[in-house]
């Protein structure tokens, strides 16, 4: 199972995006927060809004949890 990160600071369209630990476009370890280990994005899509009101799934590495 990939471990997920949300990234602290939010884009331009105010979301704060979820990650996969492989992705690379992983933000610095002091720009993002861990969320856990999941089978699926939208796991921690979920655990993700939790902290943050808008959240999006990252486009390359979470491609089921993107809305665009």
């Amino acid at each position: 199972m990939p471990h997920y990160y949300v990234k602290s600071e939010a884009n331009d369209r105010g979301e704060h995006v979820v990650h996969s630990e492989e992705c690379q476009f992983l933000p610095n370890e002091d720009n993002r927060k861990a969320l856990g280990d999941f089978a699926k994005c939208e796991t921690a899509m979920g655990h993700a809004r939790e902290e943050f009101n808008s959240v999006e799934g990252c486009q390359t590495c979470c491609p089921d949890c993107h809305s665009g």
